[in-house]
């Protein structure tokens, strides 16, 4: 029991660590949302937006759980057809203020292929 207790309780903590790594940052790049458009993901505690760079309208909110590598979204709101059971799994690197973001697997093909190969760019606070 105490073993259970204790590997619950690092497993919070490793992934409200992870998490706090994004929150409160915005990382500009081209979406295909069908068109290529540039775009703002802003992370916050627990949920990210997507919205336009241009006019800062709200594509989509999405709650989002990193754990090592890993970044996995589910839509809570927004314009694309994605259910919100679906979860989309995608491979996440950040260097240098740049952040690569690689889906993985999603079965939510306008999502997995809005991401485009180039690396997402750290906005300046």
């Amino acid at each position: 029991m105490k073993k259970t207790i204790l590997y619950t309780l690092l497993f919070v903590l490793f992934v409200a660590t992870a998490n706090a790594q994004l929150t409160d940052t915005k990382w500009r790049n081209t979406m295909n949302i069908p068109d290529a458009i540039e775009t703002i993901l802003h992370f916050k505690k627990d949920t990210v937006s997507l919205s336009i760079a241009g006019d800062g309208s709200l594509v989509e909110t999405m709650s989002y759980t990193i754990s090592k590598d890993t970044l996995k979204l589910t839509k809570l709101s927004g314009m694309s057809p994605c259910s919100d059971t679906i979860v989309g799994i995608y491979k996440i690197e950040i260097k240098d203020d740049k952040m690569t973001i690689v889906p993985l697997i999603d079965d939510c093909v306008e999502r997995f292929n809005a991401f485009k190969a180039d690396p997402w760019v750290k906005e300046k606070s």
